[in-house]
């Protein structure tokens, strides 16, 4: 009798003790004894812009040349509008809806620097340098592919917008910059600027 009772306040209290064993261990953000369970998100494991077990460092985001399952990498640099528009091909046909949707980009991407019939008189430049008008001889002259390789890639002051939209979207700016070409005036050529005049004033 007395050694049941021995053996039942041994194993009831077991887990007590074991319990105990956790308390102090070291933890934090460093790795650890295992069977730290007061700890159990910070286990000596690998995680994101931390070191390894062994104190290398390890790379933080994806690894060079890693790509989205849906991304293509556009393969024209800035300087390559005129290879750009002699290679590329609008894929989409100019249909009402294609314009649509060029237009709803247009007005909501396009308007705030090229405004709204891509005369170069958008709000925002008039806090910046003015953008050149769309409705010019040379902009009609350009391919395709050219304007399309501007908001790829940007020119003068204006940012890439390839990160704001996608192919479809600017394919079909260009359909919509076409249409607007074929309603509005041509535009005189944009001015060039006064050259700088040397020697002291």
């Amino acid at each position: 009798m007395r050694r049941t009772l021995r053996h039942a306040l041994l194993c009831l209290s077991l887990p007590v003790v074991l319990s105990a064993c956790d308390v102090g261990l070291p933890a934090g953000r460093g790795p650890h004894r295992e069977g730290n369970r007061l700890d159990m998100i910070d286990q000596p494991k690998l995680k994101p812009q931390r070191a390894d077990l062994y104190g290398r460092a390890l790379a933080s985001g994806s690894p060079p040349g890693a790509l989205a399952i849906d991304e293509e990498p556009y393969p024209y640099t800035q300087a390559e509008a005129d290879r750009a528009g002699a290679e590329l091909v609008n894929p989409l046909k100019p249909t009402p809806e294609v314009i649509a949707h060029g237009r709803f980009v247009f007005e909501n991407v396009c308007i705030a620097c090229h405004g709204p019939r891509g005369a170069g008189d958008g709000e925002v430049a008039n806090l910046f340098p003015k953008p050149p008008s769309l409705m010019t001889q040379r902009v009609r002259d350009w391919p395709d592919g050219q304007i399309f390789h501007r908001p790829m890639r940007g020119q003068g002051s204006m940012p890439s917008h390839a990160r704001q939209i996608d192919a479809r979207d600017a394919w079909s700016v260009v359909h919509y910059i076409r249409q607007m070409q074929s309603q509005e005036a041509v535009a005189p050529p944009a001015a060039k600027p006064a050259a700088a005049t040397g020697g002291p004033s």
